[in-house]
């Protein structure tokens, strides 16, 4: 979403931004610079946004100074995810142009992050919330028109809403150039939001049925917050190493000097945005299926399923430097499909 708002300030458009907080209020000046106007809006936290037949994530996030606000011009509105769409059916919108950028097929990404979760809490948290997106996402036909972030994402709003005009517009992103470093690098990354379930559990599978076959490769292991269990794990393999809460430039550092880029996944939703990325900055990239499902990001990546070939494929492309010529064939691929100028044209197009 950063990386939208900056393109469409580079293109020179007046964007007024409204985005919802929990906890302390923080400004965000980077934020602030790129749009006309912030506004911020507290989410609600109390029992009653939880026990409403309205999703949790929506509820929480209604609030009338914000439907004031958009009540205030006649500005096509741009809303970023299902849970940004509490208005969306309001009778005083009726009229205006609603773009509904979607990131997820919510039900199906909180379905996968349930049985994900190992928390009884958290299960039925999401199963419920699940649910409720379910019941809510018909009141898209009140949108204008339906940006999809992958190509069955688009598949399923056409399907679900034939009337509206959908497109697959691929998610902004900080790069434009491949940047990847040619030659090799000397260890093998998994990296991302380690307090999120899907990814602990694709590094715990990873430390447990993958690295054992390779003990001889040096692995790292890089993320937020690695629970105790995945940190016991770490310990276990004497060739893996953890970074925890590595800042942006340490990240960064980790992504361009790996040589090989492991991100299996479990979850064949939405567009990973972490291989988007090392695919403009880093080596070799070594996925399962579910990583590129949707995407047109197959060509670019070393695509495996099991333990067994995943070892034998980072085995194989530890010995092989990345060359000029793969850099290449990154950069004109990508600069066809995930071009931030190409996409934005799209964009605007339905705004």
């Amino acid at each position: 979403m950063f990386y939208s708002l900056r393109s469409l300030a580079e293109a020179g458009v007046a964007v007024t931004l409204h985005c919802t907080y929990k906890g302390e209020l923080t400004h965000y000046p980077q934020l602030e610079e790129l749009c006309r106007e912030v506004y911020y809006y507290p989410r609600k936290t109390s029992l009653s946004a939880h026990l409403s037949l309205l999703p949790y994530g929506i509820t929480s996030r209604e609030n009338p100074e914000l439907l004031h606000r958009l009540l205030a011009d006649d500005d096509p509105i741009l809303l970023e995810g299902l849970v940004s769409c509490g208005y969306i059916a309001h009778p005083a919108l009726a009229q205006r142009n609603k773009v509904f950028r979607e990131c997820n097929i919510e039900h199906e990404y909180l379905r996968a992050l349930a049985k994900a979760s190992p928390s009884l809490w958290k299960k039925l948290f999401f199963y419920i919330e699940a649910w409720k997106q379910q019941r809510y996402e018909p009141l898209l036909r009140h949108a204008s028109s339906i940006a999809a972030v992958a190509h069955q994402d688009e598949q399923h709003f056409q399907e679900c809403f034939p009337h509206i005009p959908t497109c697959y517009i691929p998610s902004f992103h900080a790069g434009q150039t491949v940047s990847s470093l040619t030659g090799k690098g000397n260890y093998i990354l998994y990296h991302g939001n380690l307090q999120v379930s899907e990814n602990e559990n694709a590094a715990l599978f990873l430390l447990q049925q993958v690295i054992p076959l390779m003990s001889d490769i040096r692995v790292v292991i890089a993320g937020r917050q690695p629970s105790a269990r995945l940190q016991d794990a770490v310990a276990a393999l004497p060739n893996v190493q953890l970074e925890a809460n590595p800042d942006e430039t340490r990240m960064n550092e980790l992504i361009r000097e790996a040589h090989i880029h492991l991100l299996p996944t479990f979850q064949a939703t939405g567009l990973k945005l972490k291989l988007l990325n090392v695919l403009y900055h880093g080596r070799w990239v070594v996925v399962n299926p579910p990583m590129v499902h949707g995407t047109d990001l197959t060509p670019l990546c070393q695509i495996v399923s099991s333990p067994q070939e995943m070892a034998a494929t980072c085995r194989t492309l530890m010995n092989r430097p990345f060359s000029e010529q793969e850099q290449q064939q990154r950069q004109t691929l990508l600069g066809q499909v995930y071009n931030n100028d190409t996409n934005l044209t799209k964009l605007l197009d339905l705004l």
